[in-house]
């Protein structure tokens, strides 16, 4: 999906050197961005099948679930439906929870992190058996976040790019919620500069995972959105009160029990064997640290001094009169690097400042060199996808020591270097 920023050419525009790289390498045509794109989401269709076939996903041959990371969620939303949310974050309640909705597993998540606001997003899906559930999660999660992405570059090609990700085919093998955070991030950027209210409340929305949430302070209160910061406020608000009034407020006083159990079992990896605390699942500068056997205070300084730079520059941009779209490729892009929380999964959300990179190259035209540094990271993406494997049962499921991190980098370099460039270096745009 990184190829979407090869951008004009994919859309209809061409200039320079550019047009000579386009009839060099014949992969920035539109139809041939749609015919490799396509071909590549065919691919990913070809092997879900055969996974689903062989009873490897989403249920196995006696028609049980498989266990994945939707399977809890799942257990969560069922057990919503009674109001029964509190015991969820009791590691033992939760453990027999899932045993007994799911039978016996060779291994059981040991907590749930989830704030009670996504128990009520999950409760519809508990009404479904396990196989229906599966597919509507991942349909209707994946289809808001083309939406989103198709509403900001307004050009097909990008549904194909978006279907062709690595990181979408994680997220769908996971039936995770990487598409949800794409889909609350996007809409919140697509809406800020006109409808502020509206974006307001999809930001409110975005705290069901609030570690992806942590720069929008930074750039509202640069850009004096306040009446954003009301609505995401009152949203948050409501949203919570809603749960409350659902489950009880026994669910949030039990909430930070779960939340800090995980947060020891994926950043200390307590109560998980050697083999297990692999941190090259974590797709951030501390899982990067950790992975290259680096403390867990150095680990904090890095993601620290990650997280700090990320919030200057998204400060100094939304404070300048850049273009919209590259401030919301720029915050998009690094509220994803200044978390200390994301997985391979969570990475789905890229597709968000990559189709505001996108608006931009097609608004005012091109530098040099960029199509080359996306297309690379794009190859280089699927083919860790195809290398690397989970080392127990060796499925391919985002374990990319220092990739994430990697992309993010140089594609808020990517994104930076466009801000700072005077628009006569860039060629035309398309008619």
């Amino acid at each position: 999906m990184l190829t979407m920023v090869s951008i004009r050419e994919s859309l209809g525009a061409r200039t320079g050197s550019d047009r000579r790289s386009s009839r060099l390498l014949g992969i920035f045509e539109a139809w041939r961005l749609r015919a490799y794109s396509g071909a590549i989401a065919i691919i990913y269709a070809f092997v879900f099948g055969l996974l689903y076939h062989y009873g490897a996903w989403i249920i196995n041959k006696s028609g049980a679930p498989v266990y994945s990371d939707f399977s809890t969620a799942w257990v969560v939303g069922k057990e919503a439906l009674h109001g029964r949310v509190a015991a969820l974050y009791d590691p033992d309640q939760f453990a027999a929870i899932q045993t007994a909705i799911l039978g016996p597993q060779k291994f059981l998540y040991p907590n749930w992190p989830y704030p009670p606001t996504f128990s009520l997003v999950m409760a519809p899906f508990g009404l479904l058996p396990y196989f229906w559930s599966f597919v509507t999660w991942v349909s209707i999660t994946l289809l808001a976040c083309i939406g989103v992405v198709y509403l900001v570059t307004r050009r097909s090609p990008a549904i194909a790019l978006v279907l062709a990700s690595p990181f979408t085919f994680w997220n769908i093998l996971a039936g995770q919620n990487g598409f949800l955070t794409a889909s609350f991030f996007g809409a919140a950027l697509l809406c800020l500069e006109r409808r502020p209210v509206l974006a307001g409340v999809f930001i409110g929305c975005l705290t069901y995972k609030p570690q992806f949430g942590i720069l929008w302070p930074v750039a509202l209160a640069a850009a004096r959105q306040w009446r954003a910061v009301a609505s995401a406020i009152a949203t948050t608000a409501l949203f919570a009160g809603a749960s409350i009034a659902a489950f009880g407020f026994s669910a949030w006083v039990a909430f930070p029990r779960g939340l800090f159990q995980q947060f020891g079992v994926v950043f200390e990896a307590e109560g998980l064997p050697d083999s297990a605390a692999t941190w090259g699942y974590l797709q951030t500068v501390y899982g990067v640290i950790r992975h290259l056997h680096g403390g867990a205070a150095l680990a904090w300084l890095g993601q620290g001094t990650a997280a700090l730079c990320a919030g200057i520059i998204v400060w100094l941009v939304w404070r300048s009169s850049t273009r919209y779209a590259l401030k919301a490729a720029i915050l998009s892009a690094a509220a994803l690097l200044a978390s200390p929380y994301a997985f391979a999964y969570d990475l789905a959300a890229i597709a968000i400042p990559i189709a505001f990179l996108a608006r931009d190259q097609m608004r005012c035209g091109l530098l040099r060199g960029e199509q080359s540094i996306l297309l690379g990271l794009f190859c280089s993406t699927f083919a860790l996808l195809l290398i690397f494997r989970d080392p127990i049962d060796g499925t391919p499921f985002g374990r990319l020591p220092g990739v994430g991190p990697a992309i993010l980098i140089m594609l808020l370099a990517v994104i930076l270097r466009r801000t700072f460039r005077p628009a006569r270096d860039m060629g035309p745009g398309p008619p």
